[in-house]
């Protein structure tokens, strides 16, 4: 192989290089000592054979030198043959001077050579104090990098940790919000006669509550680098509006070859799934707005609430002021019965905060 072709191949092997280590902490270790590998073996075959073609040339120089002498028009063999000592003195100068001439020529031009050399070294210097400059930055992206993702590692189980306490939370508020639903469906005075059996084993309870976590999920599709070179973010389109959204990439687990089986802070689906999200979510915007309007359209009647449980059967446990009980079968006005069924819409949105949070 030429040297013009090792060198095309040395430059295309150290451009791989470059950007492999561009990635800092995710690059192919592998990949990266074997580039680095094959770099010196091409450096030690162009000075291989930059030796060979000097040399080469030199002996060929060497081989060629009398006869490239100018002794004007005279055959260099003549000035050999000498019939009288001052006749072989006077071919002795003539030649040395030749050779004197001519090796002056050679240096001028050697001269020239290492000027052109030196200009040449001056310009793979400054290329050099480039390459490290820039590899001082890409070492300073590396480290800032690296900073990020013990962050986002921290941050993480911190979130993990958060989100232990809130299903805590969670489960003590429900068991509270259904103790007020009892009551306010049969009465405090019969609350405590509804029994609830739970036939279901705690195995069918796990796939259960994982299944709604994986449905509260957004549900995203068209998941993909942003960039191919650093990957260390995702771009995607959320199923129920079609907007565009990125994040890292530890919010996500699992080959993107395969997006439907990875797994993390979003569901994926298909694109040709998507559109059933977006159907879905347009109409809940529907059934919301006709129950905002059916809301404001209730006419203010008198609403008559169900006995609770006298004050000795200590109602207050489930969070209702103890004053309430002072209603229990009377007939009230339409802004007390609003005042009594806020109480329990604000437990609702406090366990509906705690999932969000969740």
């Amino acid at each position: 192989m030429e040297i013009s072709e090792l060198v095309s191949k040395r430059e295309q092997l150290q451009y791989e290089l470059n950007t492999e280590n561009q990635r800092g902490a995710v690059k192919d270790g592998a990949k990266v000592t074997q580039l680095e590998n094959d770099i010196k073996a091409i450096d030690i075959t162009i000075e291989e054979q930059s030796k060979a073609e000097e040399l080469q040339a030199v002996t060929a120089d060497a081989a060629k030198f009398m006869d490239s002498l100018d002794f004007g028009g005279d055959d260099p063999k003549d000035l050999f043959i000498n019939y009288t000592e001052e006749k072989a003195t006077l071919s002795y100068e003539y030649v040395n001077a030749v050779i004197q001439n001519a090796v002056v020529e050679m240096k001028k031009v050697d001269l020239l050579e290492i000027k052109k050399l030196k200009a040449d070294n001056a310009a793979l210097q400054e290329k050099l104090n480039q390459s490290e400059e820039a590899n001082e930055a890409l070492k300073h992206i590396v480290d800032t990098a690296k900073l990020d993702i013990n962050d986002a590692n921290s941050k993480r189980d911190a979130a993990a940790k958060a989100l232990d306490e809130a299903n805590e939370e969670i489960a003590r508020l429900n068991g509270h919000l259904d103790d007020l639903r009892k009551e306010i469906a049969v009465g405090s005075a019969n609350a405590a006669k509804v029994v609830e059996v739970d036939v279901r084993s705690a195995h069918e309870k796990l796939l259960e509550q994982r299944r709604k976590e994986e449905e509260a999920k957004p549900v995203i599709y068209n998941i993909r680098w942003k960039d191919n070179i650093r990957r260390d973010t995702y771009l995607a389109n959320l199923a129920e509006n079609d907007e565009q959204i990125e994040f890292p990439y530890f919010a996500m687990n699992g080959d993107i070859k395969e997006p439907s089986a990875m797994k993390g802070r979003y569901r994926v689906v298909t694109s040709e799934e998507a559109p059933s999200f977006r159907t879905a979510y347009i109409q809940e915007q529907e059934r919301n707005h006709e129950d905002m309007a059916q809301h404001s359209s209730v006419e203010d009647e008198p609403v008559t609430v169900p006995a609770f449980r006298d004050e000795d059967t200590n109602s207050t446990e489930h969070g209702l002021a103890e004053g309430t009980s002072n209603m229990a079968g009377s007939s009230v006005t339409r802004e007390e019965f609003e005042a009594l069924k806020s109480t329990v819409k604000r437990l609702e949105s406090a366990v509906s905060t705690v999932r969000e949070v969740a």
